[in-house]
């Protein structure tokens, strides 16, 4: 289990290293190297303990029986996570390093290696309370970055993140508290084996869980913190947030819930998920701020996600492996093209100065790199084929098709609400790629970006495509996750 610690506790070590190295030579391109040499040093260490090993012995198997003992467990749905956890970081990495200005580079930095730590250690927790622990590492550093411009917006954003996100853990606490107190246990293993939760707590459990690990996955209603926070925050925070911290928060749940007797939350998450998908995009359709409208189809993406994932805890028997892979490869393709899609922001934000739509347009004509990879970005959130963002829909709706009656209509409604999204994504690739007439903020503008900016644009614009036209590469990641993941339900 020591070993397992590492790649976060290499994370979080590192969070103060890069402080003291950005202190030292002040220089935002050797603090950014720092943070990218210890991301794939943890990377590494995950690809070591990844490899196949002998079965745990008996000593070790005592050990993990110890109630209050902390446990990291590591399987392909944890791989599957910290993987794609350390990728974004990377790419984020790289692009902050022309991005961010010099000041406070390394509190930067520092909370950057942190968040993510958090994230990786929910990968690999394996009992409940190291499970909320790191949760709450991940959103202290999120909540550090959303305010971490010296402005009202951002300052404003951060303080109701970190109100209603601390509402949502109060919640989910109580619900472990709970469980212990019924069980004296919090192993995941142990819980999810032994059937030690009755099911009237459990039914009360379930819902303390979805409502509290819920707000940091901002399922409607318990969203209410995003569009503010995914707005105001830098850009490549924001590509963090909505590409994987709001769905860390829903693997979360997954697991939490994943201890509980029984199909429990029948058709409550399918139900959620429409409301998601819903709400999500009919208020992404009526904004003008590029970032904002970008954050409200995060809530509608992850109303997709949530669909797959309501799939397989509806109909576990017949459809659990296949709910749970289009879901876990709406999580991997949403990461990557979301994240490239505000990172677009950010770039035309440093060239322009502005996020409404109206005074963008014309600036993918300036700068074509970055309005070719916009324009990839938002065609694959809108589920155009061949893109990455179809493929992972194609794969949830057919998993729906193996519900119920009620399956059929699931499908309708991933469908006209892939079709809502084009009333959006459209206008915004229509002012950034093919306006004639730019604004005058952008004949204005430069058309310089820095060499990081661009390779990190590049490189997710790169992997949409790849993902579309090649969706094998992502399935050795995602099949693993979800037969780990199908595992839990029962």
């Amino acid at each position: 289990m020591i070993d397992l610690v590492l790649p976060v506790a290499i994370l979080m070590a590192g969070s103060l290293l890069v402080y003291v190295v950005a202190r030292l030579t002040r220089s935002k391109a050797a603090t950014g190297v720092v943070a990218l040499i210890l991301l794939a040093v943890s990377g590494y260490i995950m690809y070591l303990l990844a490899a196949p090993k002998p079965p745990l012995d008996e000593t070790a198997e005592a050990v993990q029986a110890v109630p209050l003992m902390a446990v990291f467990d590591l399987n392909p749905l944890a791989i599957f996570l910290a993987v794609i956890s350390l990728g974004l970081t990377a790419v984020v990495a790289l692009y902050s390093i022309g991005y961010m200005q010099q000041k406070n580079i390394g509190k930067y930095y520092a909370l950057l290696l942190m968040m993510t730590g958090g994230m990786v250690g929910i990968a690999l927790a394996g009992d409940l309370f190291n499970l909320f622990v790191m949760f709450e590492i991940m959103s202290l550093a999120s909540f550090a970055l959303v305010a971490f411009e010296d402005n009202w917006e951002p300052v404003e954003a951060g303080v109701k993140y970190l109100i209603l996100s601390a509402m949502g853990s109060m919640v989910a606490l109580l619900g472990i508290v709970l469980v212990f107190t019924w069980t004296g246990n919090l192993h995941l293993s142990v819980l999810h084996d032994s059937h030690l939760v009755p099911p009237d707590l459990a039914l009360v459990v379930a819902a303390l869980f979805v409502a509290g690990f819920g707000v940091k996955a901002a399922i409607v209603p318990m969203h209410t913190w995003l569009p503010d926070a995914h707005s105001a925050a830098p850009s490549g925070i924001s590509a963090m947030l909505s590409g994987i911290v709001i769905s860390a928060g829903l693997i979360t749940m997954i697991k939490a819930i994943g201890v509980l007797p029984g199909t429990l939350v029948g058709l409550t998450l399918p139900l959620l998920a429409v409301l998601t998908m819903f709400g999500g995009n009919l208020m992404a359709w009526v904004q003008t701020d590029l970032k904002r409208m970008l954050a409200y189809s995060s809530i509608a993406h992850m109303g997709y996600i949530l669909a797959g994932v309501a799939v397989a805890f509806a109909a576990p028997a017949s459809v659990g492996f296949d709910g749970m892979r289009g879901g876990l490869m709406h999580i991997m393709n949403h990461a990557v093209m979301k994240g490239g899609a505000f990172l677009c922001a950010g770039a035309i934000i440093m060239l322009v100065g502005t996020r409404d739509l109206k005074q963008i347009a014309g600036i993918g004509r300036k700068v074509p790199l970055l309005g070719i990879s916009f324009g990839i970005f938002v065609l694959a959130l809108a589920g155009t084929p061949p893109f990455n963002g179809f493929i992972s829909k194609l794969f949830i709706c057919k998993a729906a098709i193996g519900c119920d009656n009620w399956g059929w209509a699931l499908v309708l409604i991933v469908i006209i609400n892939s079709f809502l999204s084009l009333f959006y994504y459209l206008p915004a690739l229509n002012k950034v790629l093919l306006a004639r007439e730019p604004s005058e903020q952008v004949r204005n503008a430069s058309d310089q970006l820095p060499a990081s900016v661009v390779l990190a644009i590049f490189v997710l614009a790169l992997l949409t495509l790849a993902l579309g036209i090649q969706p094998d590469m992502g399935f050795g990641l995602v099949d693993g996750a979800a037969r780990s993941a199908a595992a839990l339900i029962r």
